[in-house]
């Protein structure tokens, strides 16, 4: 199967899945309330992936981007290890909260990524990693309400 048939496939499994995801968000209700019920977070997600995959399939089928005839094996060990990471990171979030796991798979997934060379690029992936987590740790428990897993530390 080539890349460019690979891509349109999963455009097209992506905009079914984002559907669910809406459809099983209404069925959890939008509100309880005055707070966000539990169907608000699937519904925004489901229609964020259901939206940017149509983009997606959209401009493939428009030629307007044009895929190369294949992956490379760097490309590939890339988005395994993105996969790992994400894996890693759900298994390891009843033992360690949903606050580190989050910050050792983002800064796990960066360096996989690393795009530019030099110290400053570890400064700059410590902040993101750390403050980025605790951010929505504040958000989901303190703003909207919404239980967090937490690890032995508390957070």
């Amino acid at each position: 199967m080539s890349v460019q048939r690979l891509d349109l496939l999963v455009a097209a499994l992506l905009i079914i899945f984002g559907l669910w995801l809406i459809y099983t968000g209404i069925g959890y209700g939008l509100m309880q309330g005055t707070t966000p019920g539990a169907g608000l977070f699937p519904i925004i997600i489901g229609s964020s992936i259901a939206l940017l995959s149509a983009i997606n399939l959209y401009r493939a089928l428009g030629g307007v981007e044009k895929l190369g005839p294949g992956i490379s094996g760097r490309e590939a060990a890339k988005a395994g290890v993105v996969i790992a990471a994400l894996l890693i990171a759900v298994w390891l979030t009843p033992y360690l909260g949903m606050m580190i796991a989050t910050m050792l798979a983002m800064a796990a997934i960066s360096l996989a990524l690393r795009t530019e060379p030099g110290p400053v690029f570890f400064v700059k992936l410590a902040a993101v990693s750390v403050i980025t987590p605790i951010i929505l740790l504040l958000l989901f428990q303190n703003l909207l309400g919404v239980p967090t897993p937490r690890g032995p530390l508390g957070f």
